[in-house]
């Protein structure tokens, strides 16, 4: 009995391996070298972590009460591939690594940057801040900053909202020329800082597979690289419930758009204070009122019926304040139908650069000085207490 029940032990170790179970908080990888502070986002065969840096030689780990550098950690899982997959995926990573176009933001610093394997999980270690930022700066994720305690900081205000989607949305179009569509894009995989004032916030961070234009040297052709790209790779099945995914991609279909879609509920979150009521939910609003409708032909000067709680709510109900063109913007972005979105993350980033902010009478929020001495108080007393904002 004993017997069979380690045989079924190893047996569900090796499952678990196979399916991709993400590491414990907490674990050390890479031979002492790094701390998992948290799992921030996950799909086939990749993890996203944070993770500190740990200090001293390998053989004793150290934990300082000092905050170490931070880095971001995407973990390749390569367990179950057959040798020419596995040296596909390797190579591919290779070439993104040293390709100019990894999609760290050019303020952040690179020496940190690392390609690690250990067993069947592959490596990339990006660093984000370093030892003397990481006493100034107390460094989250969008979705802590925004989504966590339902606080909204004051000095986040419009303007500053606008050039966050305008950088995000160009980090996106990288992407996309790249050939990888994301299809998930999440508040937890963009790194910022509390207080909106690091030159590199906010950042995206590394959580899709290498792009296929890097598997062209092993696969061949443009097409055999996406086609291999996707089958080892496939589209995370994504909760119903996420309000930054596309209507389409509960289908499993998805391209540029499907990011514009999200790219829109990240503006519309960050304009409004609110995330947007679901695709699933918005989709059942329109059946819902289609079944309502019967065979009768609607006037076209009244508006239809929509049931309450499940339609999208109009950008400026919830801000007074947002200027109509912002609103015509955000609409577009987040159409159900994708033939009626922005083709491109590019033409969305066109269109919010054409903004006139002056013209719009968006005005820069500027704290006072009481206003800055609280936050540095605030940040101080964390630190005291041995709260990390990352934990």
């Amino acid at each position: 009995m004993n017997e069979a029940q380690t045989k079924e032990s190893a047996w569900d170790v090796e499952e678990r391996e196979l399916r991709g179970a993400a590491l414990p908080e907490g674990s050390i990888i890479l031979g002492g070298r790094y701390r998992l502070i948290r799992l921030l986002h996950e799909r086939p065969r990749v993890h996203l972590y944070l993770a500190r840096r740990l200090s001293g030689r390998r053989e004793r780990i150290q934990y300082s009460e000092e905050p170490e550098p931070l880095v971001a950690v995407r973990e390749l899982l390569l367990g179950g591939l057959s040798a020419r997959e596995r040296m596909q995926i390797e190579r591919a990573a290779y070439e993104e690594f040293a390709s100019f176009t990894l999609l760290a933001s050019p303020r952040l610093p690179e020496a940190g940057d690392r390609l690690r394997v250990e067993g069947d999980r592959h490596y990339l270690v990006q660093q984000l801040i370093g030892l003397r930022q990481a006493r100034e700066l107390e460094v989250m994720t969008l979705a802590d900053l925004l989504l966590a305690d339902g606080h909204w900081p004051a000095w986040l205000d419009l303007e500053i909202a606008l050039s966050w989607s305008i950088q995000l949305a160009r980090l996106v179009a990288r992407l996309h020329r790249l050939g990888c569509v994301l299809g998930d894009l999440d508040p937890a995989t963009v790194l910022i800082d509390a207080e909106g004032r690091a030159p590199w916030s906010p950042t995206l961070l590394v959580s899709w597979p290498p792009p296929p234009v890097f598997w062209q040297a092993t696969v061949g052709t443009p097409q055999l690289a996406v086609e291999h790209y996707r089958q080892l790779f496939p589209l995370p099945a994504p909760s119903a419930a996420n309000p930054f995914v596309a209507p389409e991609v509960f289908s499993g279909q998805c391209d540029e758009r499907s990011d514009v879609y999200s790219l829109g509920a990240l503006l519309y979150l960050l304009c409004t204070h609110y995330a947007p009521i679901t695709a699933t939910h918005r989709q059942l609003a329109e059946i819902l009122d289609c079944e309502e409708m019967g065979a009768e032909v609607p006037d076209p000067l009244e508006p239809l019926p929509v049931p309450e709680g499940l339609a999208l709510v109009p950008p400026h109900l919830l801000n007074v304040h947002l200027p109509l063109a912002i609103e015509d913007i955000l609409l577009r972005a987040l159409a159900l139908d994708p033939e009626q979105r922005y083709p491109s993350a590019f033409a969305l980033v066109e269109e919010l650069e054409a903004l006139d902010l002056r013209r719009l009478g968006i005005l820069r929020y500027r704290p006072g000085i009481l206003a800055r001495c609280l936050s540095k108080l605030s940040a101080f007393l964390r630190r005291c207490i041995g709260a990390d904002g990352l934990v």
